[in-house]
């Protein structure tokens, strides 16, 4: 099995290099320390990737910008994968606010051109998305709750286990982070249903 996972040196990302390390015949890891960029010198993560070359036998790094479309292309025609764990975002509520076109371009756009390459060169991978509860704005607070003895709770037996994915993403407000991350999330989707890829929101 050959495996890529983008935003490879993030929190996310970085746990699954090191699992799939364990169980597939290669990693391949994108990421540009545009966290960096985001967040100045505490949002560097080649801490991280040095970290995971120490650890890993399979895993090889690639500081691709999700955003290069060709580059995307590229790469994909030379490599065919199995799993594509798409972790590579940008993740601030606040940043988004100050700089929506890269949130956007990251979120959104770095999604499409990810799903657009699959569709073409590995038709057959599972491609998996770390989305977000953020997708569904403020509608959840609209679940009515109950206080008890020791913590609030929502008051009916279906949201015991949390917020049905059947819950609405239009008719509520968002972050622009959480705009940005809808889209991709409902992309991702519609490149399953169209398409046919094998595709997964989490």
């Amino acid at each position: 099995m050959k495996v890529l996972v983008t935003g490879s040196s993030g929190l996310i990302g970085s746990e699954a290099v090191e699992y799939f390390d364990a169980r597939a015949e290669s990693v391949i890891g994108f990421d540009n320390n545009m966290r960096m960029d985001f967040f100045g010198p505490a949002g560097d993560t080649m801490w991280n990737l040095k970290r995971l070359q120490s650890v890993t036998k399979r895993f090889k790094h690639f500081p691709i910008d999700i955003r290069e479309r060709d580059t995307i292309n590229q790469f994909f025609q030379d490599h065919v994968f199995d799993l594509i764990i798409h972790c590579a975002a940008q993740p601030s509520h606040d940043l988004s606010a100050e700089r929506p076109l890269d949130d956007f371009d990251v979120n959104a756009l770095g999604t499409i051109n990810l799903l657009d390459a699959a569709r073409q060169y590995s038709p057959n991978a599972v491609f998996i998305f770390m989305s977000t509860n953020k997708v569904y704005g403020d509608a959840p607070n609209e679940k009515e709750l109950i206080e008890t003895d020791t913590r609030w709770d929502y008051k009916h037996k279906e949201d015991y286990n949390g917020i049905s994915e059947e819950c609405r993403v239009d008719m509520s407000m968002h972050s622009v982070f959480g705009a940005s991350k809808a889209g991709a999330d409902i992309m991702v989707q519609e490149f399953g249903r169209y398409f046919g890829l094998q595709t997964c929101c989490l």
